[in-house]
């Protein structure tokens, strides 16, 4: 476990790093590496869910990064509608997702959003979550 966890950190710190020293040329990139990690308790990944060869647990995101990136921005973009109060935005951030998993930390979900503020407007949270009622 704890192997996973320096691993999880070491991926958000570096992404952050990278991110922040230069103009990261697809800020996906540091979100694709958190989602691919493998699903487990101690993993904020969706691999072995959402994303693999084959269909598991919910909504099937794909298994490579053009695939899964298709998904959210040609396929289902009503996920990251709204982008920071998006769906998907909102079910990593309230730990509804990873289902079994550790919940994504302010930093891995800044990454999310900084991908986010470029592929989809922003709405403030409470107007998502009105919206959604």
């Amino acid at each position: 476990m704890k192997i996973r966890s320096a691993t999880r950190v070491a991926i958000a710190l570096l992404s952050a790093v990278g991110a922040t020293a230069y103009a990261q040329e697809n800020p996906f990139d540091a979100v694709y590496a958190l989602m691919t990690q493998d699903r487990g308790p101690d993993s904020p990944g969706c691999r072995g869910c959402h994303i693999g060869p084959e269909p598991a647990i919910g909504p099937y995101f794909g298994d490579t990064q053009d695939e899964v990136l298709n998904t959210f921005t040609v396929d289902r973009p009503d996920l990251i509608d709204g982008g920071r109060g998006s769906i998907l935005a909102g079910f990593l951030r309230d730990g509804l997702m990873p289902q079994g998993g550790s919940l994504w930390t302010d930093c891995e979900l800044e990454l999310l959003y900084a991908w986010l503020d470029t592929v989809a407007p922003t709405l403030p949270v409470a107007v998502a979550a009105e919206a959604a009622r």
